[in-house]
């Protein structure tokens, strides 16, 4: 790699380098969606979110492996899965929330760009749920695997009007 691109980035300040990550972020997210977009309307829907679980499997064990080595994560826990998610380069764009308390984290989503886009677009709400589920169980696959993942809420299922999905990662015998 060319060390120019790192110079220029070293030279900027913090509030534009946490910029920039939100903008690559909104890239990837752009890019996603129009992937996902063209397969569903040449192969249709089921075959979309079959490829785009199957991208989610390989592709969240390779972020969350690598965000782990660039950040040094030895330890496991409901606080270094939370961290890797919140590392995540889809995560930026999303709005969310969690809280940890004890042995249990539970983590909800409020704002969903690709679910907003579609039901702007007219296309209404898809089913998500096994994109988050690969990510997630991945996610505590590299952390740590002790932790189980339950899905509380999640389209294609019914959700509150005021949050899309909401995930519960507990960690069993630490109370």
């Amino acid at each position: 790699m060319d060390n120019s691109v790192l110079q220029e980035l070293e030279k900027l300040p913090n509030n534009t380098l946490i910029e920039l990550i939100k903008m690559y972020s909104h890239n990837w997210m752009t890019l996603d969606g129009l992937w996902f977009s063209g397969v569903e309307e040449k192969y249709g829907l089921d075959t979309a979110l079959e490829l785009d679980v199957r991208m989610w499997k390989i592709g969240s064990t390779i972020e969350a492996k690598r965000i782990k080595n660039v950040l040094g994560l030895e330890e496991g826990g409901l606080d270094t899965i939370i961290k890797t998610i919140n590392f995540m380069s889809w995560a930026p764009s999303f709005g969310y929330e969690y809280t940890i308390s004890g042995n249990k984290a539970i983590w909800t989503c409020k704002h969903c760009p690709p679910q907003e886009q579609r039901i702007a677009m007219g296309k209404g709400e898809f089913a998500c749920q096994s994109t988050f589920d690969a990510c997630f169980n991945n996610v505590v696959k590299v952390i740590d695997p002790r932790v189980s993942v339950t899905c509380m809420f999640c389209p294609p299922g019914p959700h509150p009007d005021n949050a899309w999905c909401q995930w519960e990662f507990i960690l069993p015998g630490n109370r």
